[in-house]
């Protein structure tokens, strides 16, 4: 499943590929996202822990898209493998996440 938030991080960014870069670059961003959450459906601990120190995030995982070493696919687990968020790595993630933690 993938989250609202996430689903237009998805949309975002593949818009800014789009723009800076080529329509087709953004359309292999949507794609390789879309394989990387196939993937993480099956395999979830393929993703690694965060090193975030909130309590409430101390069980959400990481993995990047492939193709895309500074996009990082936000995801809790054991819970199942639901998509929180679709981000560029050097974003303040605890500032990012703050919706997730209420």
């Amino acid at each position: 499943m993938v989250r609202p938030l996430a689903d237009r991080d998805l949309d975002d960014q593949s818009y800014y590929y789009a723009t800076f870069a080529s329509a087709e670059i953004g359309h292999r961003f949507l794609v390789a996202a879309h394989e990387a959450f196939a993937l993480l459906a099956t395999q979830p601990n393929l993703g690694w822990r965060s090193r975030l120190r909130h309590p409430r995030l101390k069980e959400l995982r990481v993995f990047r898209v492939k193709g895309f070493k500074k996009t990082l696919i936000l995801y809790p687990f054991p819970e199942g493998v639901e998509i929180l968020r679709v981000v560029h790595g050097p974003r303040n993630l605890p500032a990012l996440l703050r919706h997730e933690l209420t």
